[in-house]
């Protein structure tokens, strides 16, 4: 399944809905289908049982354990046929079970309890940015705060304070169930899918902040991780370490490279940062690729205000970010 967490045009601000992206980038209403199937079983409580089975966003579904993945499988399944033999077919409560997934607003799919985040997990990419020895002997990594998350279509502020903004395309994994000392040959047991994460950074003031032996706000700036545009669950990738990552900026190619490059794959990963607690729906980022704007020396192509970021990874799909100015006044002044 792809999954989505989506706003339909008119309802209120908060709303959200779980979504299932279907054939013809048509996105379908997985609660209310799931309540429209049940209720076609003769289920006398349809609605209340896909409100309890069906959350708004996939972390809570994942969470909710098997019986709801299981709900939201049958959803998909049901949906589908529904769509090719009756494309405006509405729900119990005369919603739209169908909209294209253009006229809708997208969130992030998962709202995580946390971001885990690895870096230099490229070799090209840390070529370009270091000249520290290598090989490492543990994978570099840190957390990013939940406001850091953003929708794969929302604008992403470039800080005050900040000249120097860069993009990071990588592919992150969602953990399926809680977990923690994973082995590495038991990792794919608990991922339960994939989306595309930019580790969006603040070049200039990650390096003032690293001066005081700091490492808060460069990678954790408001909106400084956009995912999407779609959880990709596990059964719909056969290679996750096979997958064409691209970053485009205006158009322009930057970044143009293969998962199959990390350093540390994904078992990897999973067996050092399973050490704490993992929960449904975490998030954990695996790295970029080199091409970003502060290895290439040149300050143009770092991020500013109008620029259109692209992050795409083939399998997944591509997110479209704006860059704005912080349209509130600096609390700190950076020197």
């Amino acid at each position: 399944m792809k999954l989505v967490s989506y706003r339909a045009e008119g309802e209120r601000p908060k709303a959200r809905r779980l979504g299932i992206i279907l054939e013809g980038d048509t996105v379908a209403d997985a609660r209310a289908g799931y309540a429209h199937l049940l209720d076609g079983k003769g289920d006398l409580q349809a609605e209340e049982v896909a409100h309890l089975r069906i959350p708004t966003e996939a972390a809570a579904l994942l969470g909710a354990g098997p019986a709801a993945m299981n709900a939201a499988g049958a959803a998909a399944a049901w949906l589908e046929d529904l769509h090719g033999a009756e494309p405006d077919a509405r729900g119990m409560d005369d919603e739209n079970l169908f909209l294209a997934l253009a006229d809708v607003h997208l969130f992030a799919p998962l709202a995580p309890s946390k971001i885990i985040a690895a870096g230099r997990n490229y070799k090209s990419h840390h070529q370009e940015m270091s000249d520290s020895p290598m090989p490492f002997a543990l994978p570099t990594t840190w957390l990013k705060g939940a406001s850091a998350i953003a929708g794969p279509r929302d604008d992403i502020v470039r800080p005050a304070g900040c000249k120097k903004m860069d993009y990071e395309t990588e592919m992150a994994f969602v953990i399926a169930k809680r977990c923690k000392n994973v082995p590495a040959d038991q990792a794919f047991d608990v991922v339960a899918g994939y989306l595309v994460a930019n580790d969006i950074t603040a070049r200039d003031i990650g390096a003032k902040e690293r001066k005081e032996g700091n490492r808060l706000l460069a990678k954790s700036f408001d909106g400084f991780c956009p995912m999407g545009p779609c959880f990709v669950t596990a059964d719909e990738i056969d290679d996750p370490n096979n997958l064409p990552i691209r970053t485009r900026v205006n158009g322009a190619l930057r970044q143009d490279g293969n998962t199959e490059q990390m350093i540390w794959k994904i078992p990897d990963i999973v067996a050092y940062v399973s050490q704490m607690e993992l929960l449904p729906g975490d998030v954990v980022l695996t790295g970029t690729p080199a091409g970003v704007a502060s290895g290439s020396g040149d300050i143009s192509k770092q991020l500013k205000p109008g620029d259109v970021l692209e992050s795409e990874i083939e399998g997944i799909g591509c997110m479209t970010n704006r860059i704005v100015d912080d349209p509130l006044p600096p609390s700190w002044h950076w020197q």
